[in-house]
């Protein structure tokens, strides 16, 4: 047999194994049925007293198994049982007819019990043929009643009959004992013997209660009750046996009488139901070590998933303290090299510097990409979204990529828009610069170009070249990291083969699609789609952009670095362009300098530095100054991308710093 059951993970699988096993040795016949009324797995048994194989009752509708004129009641029972069902309740059993393969009605008893929850919940479906139960209880009932009838018409016709009944009541299929009022026992049948272990024993005259001294309270009382005239019953109860183990039994009590009315005794009815009840308790067992493990497995996986966020928060931590500590010499090497050049006056040592801030170039292009693929991955990257216009956007990436392209001799272009898109402007345009560099870097001649088109409420950005293009199969490869079509050496001046990977990172993280159109030999075509703003344009607020220094007055600068290597190459940088420099290595250093009398024009502030951040120091500079002094924030740290909002007249640059950016900063600060 195949059971169908849901996936729990690996453990399910022993799980569906212990509840096939129960299945197979149950003696009833069981099967289970999904929430959608089919039945999904059938043991021999059931199969046996419908006359179907196996085979064929699988995915058949439980109705099948019904006649007709029990469908729509069967239907609706079915409809409201996952959302009631309880343990308790799948315990109790329902009698119902149903049909056979043959047609033939037969009358059986119904437990239902749950298997699993919520959308994977199943049920699993106990029968047991009832009519030779049926046949004997109508039988005696029958026999009971026209009894009765003749004892209450008068007791001369009971002694005439006593006789026969006794027989009767002997030689009955059933578990039945006539006791007087003192529940002393008249008559008993065979199968009271066999059931409770008393065979080739008379026990006419013995107390009920000397046979069975052990009998509880509670079986008492309903004996004084059923003396007091009331008929009671109980489809399930338990005893004790001699033995020490527990039996399972059914019971009807109900009061005799005599024809003039009074309760002479009680006649008792019993069926033993232990074998049916064992393999009930097997099931409902076997729920709860599925209960079980499915708790265990989930705080196991609540202990991988806290493991797993422990590890990226290392992992975070390490990156940026290593991005920090590595950009510290690149950005002394920088500033040594701009001192060089600037020094030397013979034009080979002038390209030979140039040509050494190329692989100091590479290595921060490096550190870059890996801080952005360790932050995409960790989920550190959170979009600011907004209603931006993309025209603007679209300008500064040209700027940016204009001396490359002109480099290579290629025309670099873009078609103006005023469209409004809704995105991270930030990490839009960080996609957009990767397929506009990826296109310059496999374009040898010809144009590049960035179109738009507002297709309903998205908006289309494109970048198309004339390049190389790319092969119909490598297509998807390409956004994968490392993949270069064209640099099998691995030339480091050709990239990283990571500028597509990180692009389709972060389009994924804003939720915009990406895609690519090529052709060998002829170019590419790279594409995101984002929304359209329904912001009128001229309802954004502009962002206001500030002047360059108005004249060449040179402030004097505080240069705070606890890296001594980076603070004398600073200060040389600046002193090459007429800076007047003074240097501190600490918070304290340079507090003490402007309690001496220092009165600085601007301030430069390694981030990380011994017992506070730069933030905090450049806070505490004002405070000793007593004016919001112009101030930049210099850092390897990439976290960090912006002055917090009290920090008027405040920029944020990162190591190792471009030389014409930092003094664009400075300018635009001190004017």
């Amino acid at each position: 047999m195949t059971l169908v059951a849901t996936s729990l993970g690996h453990g399910m699988d022993t799980i569906r194994e212990h509840l096939r096993a129960v299945l197979n040795v149950s003696p009833d016949a069981m099967f289970v049925v999904d929430q959608s009324g089919s039945v999904v797995d059938v043991n021999d048994a059931a199969a046996e007293l419908f006359g179907y194989a196996a085979d064929e009752l699988i995915g058949k509708p439980v109705e099948v198994l019904l006649p007709d004129r029990l469908h729509p009641l069967q239907w609706h029972g079915r409809n409201g049982f996952p959302a009631h069902l309880s343990r308790q309740q799948g315990a109790s059993r329902t009698r119902v007819r149903a049909l056979t393969k043959a047609g033939h009605e037969i009358p059986v008893e119904v437990s239902l019990g749950p298997f699993g929850d919520g959308d994977d919940l199943a049920i699993v479906v106990s029968l047991r043929d009832v009519s030779a139960r049926v046949a004997r209880d109508d039988q005696f009932r029958t026999a009971l009643d026209e009894a009765e009838q003749r004892l209450r018409t008068s007791e001369l016709n009971f002694r005439r009959t006593n006789e026969h009944f006794k027989l009767f009541l002997k030689n009955a299929p059933a578990a039945i004992a006539l006791l007087d009022r003192q529940l002393r026992y008249l008559i008993v049948s065979d199968r009271w013997l066999t059931d409770y272990g008393l065979a080739d024993r008379d026990l006419h005259g013995l107390s009920h209660y000397d046979l069975f001294p052990n009998i509880p309270e509670r079986w008492k009382d309903i004996n004084r009750r059923c003396l007091a005239g009331e008929t009671i019953k109980c489809d399930e109860d338990s005893f004790e046996r001699s033995d020490g183990g527990t039996a399972w039994l059914r019971w009807e009590m109900h009061p005799w009488r005599t024809c003039d009315g009074r309760v002479a005794g009680m006649l008792i009815f019993s069926e033993l139901i232990t074998e049916r009840k064992n393999a009930e308790l097997a099931l409902i067992k076997s729920n709860l070590e599925l209960e079980q493990r499915v708790a265990e497995r989930t705080v196991e996986l609540e202990r991988l998933k806290n493991d797993a966020t422990r590890a990226n928060t290392q992992k975070s931590w390490f990156v940026a303290a290593a991005s920090h500590d590595l950009r510290q010499p690149l950005q002394a090497a920088q500033a040594y090299l701009s001192v060089l050049s600037r020094r030397t006056e013979r034009e080979d040592l002038e390209e030979l510097c140039a040509k050494a801030r190329q692989p100091l170039k590479a290595m921060s292009d490096i550190l870059d990409v890996l801080l952005d693929i360790s932050d995409l991955e960790s989920g550190h990257v959170e979009p600011q979204m907004r209603d931006f216009p993309l025209g603007d956007l679209l300008l500064r990436v040209i700027a940016s990529a204009q001396n490359q392209a002109e480099e290579k001799g290629l025309h670099l272009s873009s078609v103006p828009t005023n469209l409004i898109v809704h995105s991270d402007p930030r990490l839009l345009e960080r996609v957009i610069s990767n397929f506009v560099i990826n296109a310059i870097r496999y374009t040898d001649k010809g144009l590049i170009g960035m179109y738009c088109e507002a297709v309903g409420d998205k908006v289309c950005i494109s970048v198309t070249d004339t390049g190389i293009g790319i092969p119909a199969d490598a297509l998807c490869a390409i956004f994968e990291d490392h993949v270069q079509l064209d640099n099998p050496a691995r030339d480091r001046r050709k990239g990283l083969g990571l500028g597509l990977s990180i692009a389709k990172r972060i389009a994924d993280a804003l939720g915009h699609r990406i895609s690519v159109k090529s052709e060998l030999g002829s170019g590419s075509s790279f594409s995101i789609e984002l929304p359209q703003s329904g912001v009128a344009a001229e309802r954004l607020e502009v962002e206001p952009v500030a002047a360059p220094a108005a004249s060449n007055d040179r402030p004097v600068v505080l240069l705070i670095d606890d890296d001594q290597d980076v603070a004398e190459a600073m200060q040389m940088l600046l002193q090459s362009y007429q800076f007047e420099t003074y240097m501190a290595h600490s918070r304290d250093a340079a507090l003490a300098m402007l309690e001496s009398g220092l009165m600085p024009g601007l301030v430069l502030c390694d981030y990380r530095m011994p017992g506070a951040n730069g933030v905090d120091v450049i806070r505490q500079v004002r405070q000793a100054l007593g004016t919001e002094i112009p101030a930049v924030i210099v850092t390897g740290d990439m976290g960090l991308t912006e002055c917090p909002g009290d920090l008027h007249k405040c920029a944020v640059l990162h190591k190792p710093v471009d030389v014409e950016n930092f003094f664009s900063v400075i300018g635009k600060l001190a004017a």
